[in-house]
């Protein structure tokens, strides 16, 4: 099916209208976005504001509880997505997710006590009644461009076809003429018999048609250029990625290690001991909790300073990583006092374990700056049963042997049980 030219005028004519429309239909768009956004902005920053007005008080006095309502309540507001508070360290204390869902932005806003910033808001705002809006828009503007194409498309069929149509068929009739006798339409230049707008037409066609020819080519080169650009800054990009994911791989170890003895910090120690305890709770598994701290630990730093100190924590840390299993945990809990959790293990393997790691303590030459250091631990051990309903109760009990071993001379290991608990509540 041939289409006619006063078809394709009425085609082009129209599709340069709606592109043009488009621009300018998309500039009204983009126009109407700002105010939008703004809106949007002012109630989700006004909305992070509040929230951190509220929370300065709770976050002050650590109200858990509190605060958990005040997120759940902020979190049900509309086009509330979440809710975060944090501390001034960036810890989170509260934090709740509201039905919203979907694209969003976050409003901040600092937690201020007494003049002071104790922690920070987040609130994340969907952006979805934005987007929902401007797609409304969109669509109007483009059934309005549309409209106006087609009506300004007939009225250039019928005002102008016959003055350009006709002369550029007669045109199109003497090129055919020329292809069915065999002569090339590239090969030669078209005759330029008139000095009109037809005439110059065709004078131009020629002079493209040799241009096309070299900005193709120059094209070529630049895609090529580009092509070999691109390449380039994937493999930066492939680079900065890799330096990016080892970072926060740091970030990460860092979060959980204890710096000086590179064992896990309380952090990880709280968060395994808490999973280990439900799994025990709910599979009927043993573990046992070993408590201990370095006898004496303050005269070491007394005597012969805190790098001494510093130097006896990393030895031990060392020993450590030799007696545990890959299922246990050891784990520095801050100043001299370190726990270890043995998974599937009761209470008289624990005590073979403490023994052996004792036995290594003994045997091992802690030295500093050439002086050789007496290291001795006493140790608490206490193995989960069922009358233990939370994780603090299984660390309590060991703690409760811990200081018994310490009352009876220290240098020495005590399993805990309800007699010596009975003691404890007696002495005190």
């Amino acid at each position: 099916m041939r289409v006619g030219l006063s078809t394709k005028l009425i085609g082009y004519v129209m599709a340069g209208v709606l592109v043009t429309s488009a621009a300018i239909g998309v500039v009204r768009v983009q126009n109407e976005r700002g105010p939008l956004s703004d809106l949007i902005d002012k109630a989700g920053q006004s909305v992070a504001n509040a929230t951190a007005s509220g929370a300065a008080s709770l976050v002050a006095g650590y109200d858990y509880g509190n605060l958990e309502i005040l997120a759940a309540n902020v979190a049900r507001q509309a086009n509330v997505i979440r809710v975060v508070v944090q501390n001034r360290s960036g810890r989170v204390m509260s934090q709740a997710a509201g039905n919203e869902t979907g694209s969003y932005k976050r409003f901040e806003s600092p937690v201020v006590f007494d003049g002071q910033p104790i922690g920070s808001v987040n609130v994340d705002v969907s952006t979805n009644a934005l987007e929902n809006a401007l797609g409304e828009l969109y669509w109007r503007v483009f059934v309005e461009q549309i409209i106006f194409g087609s009506i300004l498309g007939l009225i250039v069929y019928l005002f102008t076809a016959s003055g350009i149509v006709s002369p550029i068929l007669k045109l199109t009739m003497v090129m055919e003429e020329a292809v069915n006798k065999g002569d090339s339409f590239v090969a030669r230049d078209l005759e330029v018999k008139s000095r009109d707008e037809i005439g110059r037409l065709v004078s131009v066609f020629n002079t493209l048609n040799k241009s096309l020819s070299s900005y193709h080519h120059q094209l070529h080169s630049k895609i090529d250029f580009a092509n070999q650009e691109l390449q380039v800054k994937n493999v930066q990009l492939e680079k900065r990625t890799l330096e990016l994911e080892r970072a926060l791989d740091m970030l990460g170890t860092m979060a959980t290690t204890d710096w000086l003895t590179e064992l896990p910090n309380r952090r990880k120690f709280d968060e395994t001991l808490a999973r280990m305890f439900h799994q025990s709770q709910r599979f009927a598994e043993e573990i046992t909790l070993v408590l201990f701290d370095v006898d004496h630990f303050k005269l070491i730093n007394d005597g012969h300073g805190h790098g001494a100190g510093d130097q006896v924590l990393r030895d031990i840390g060392t020993l450590l990583r030799l007696y545990v299993r890959k299922s246990d945990l050891p784990a520095r809990l801050g100043g001299d006092e370190f726990g270890i959790i043995l998974y599937h293990t009761n209470a008289e393997q624990a005590q073979i374990f403490v023994e052996n790691l004792l036995d290594g303590v003994s045997d091992y030459a802690f030295e500093y700056d050439g002086f050789k250091l007496n290291v001795g631990l006493s140790v608490g051990i206490a193995q989960f049963d069922a009358s233990m309903k939370a994780p603090q109760a299984l660390y309590y009990a060991a703690d409760h042997a811990l200081y018994q071993s310490k009352k009876d001379g220290r240098g020495r290991y005590s399993v805990f049980s309800e007699a010596i608990h009975s003691k404890e509540r007696q002495a005190s």
